[in-house]
């Protein structure tokens, strides 16, 4: 128990966490900019470029690895189990926004979805970018 909690209280999970609010931000943007078109849709394009940059932005500063196809592979299914999760949460608050008649808040979707998902993408991240790292044993890392 004591390492799972050393686990959110670690190096990486701080560069995780402001990688993920950098790419919350790029998620935002994306999804403000293309929002005319259905939520759903507009969710998962922003998410598609966010996690592009997510893949990116970890492999060279949460984990400092070399991206490679296997870590990208594990990532990109990652990715796609977030996105299903992801457009089931916007579409939750999506509703509850509109039910309580609070459509201007919409636009705020992303923000608690990445809250939701954040921790647990770290966890898997985890598992898929220290496998990697294993199997390229010529790639150090200072951490």
């Amino acid at each position: 128990m004591i390492k799972f909690l050393k686990t959110f209280f670690s190096r990486s999970f701080i560069i995780f966490c402001i990688i993920g609010a950098i790419n919350t931000l790029v998620h935002l943007s994306i999804f403000n900019l293309v929002l005319r078109l259905p939520t759903v849709i507009a969710n998962t394009i922003a998410f598609i470029i966010a996690s592009i940059f997510s893949y990116w932005a970890n492999t060279t500063f949460t984990y400092k690895i070399k991206m490679n196809h296997s870590s990208f592979i594990a990532s990109m299914f990652t990715f796609i189990l977030k996105l299903l999760v992801s457009n089931a949460l916007t579409l939750g608050f999506e509703w509850l926004l509109i039910r309580n008649e609070l459509t201007d808040l919409i636009k705020l979707i992303p923000i608690p979805v990445t809250l939701i998902i954040l921790p647990l993408q770290f966890l898997v991240f985890n598992q898929i970018f220290k496998t990697s790292k294993v199997e390229s044993p010529s790639e150090t890392s200072t951490e």
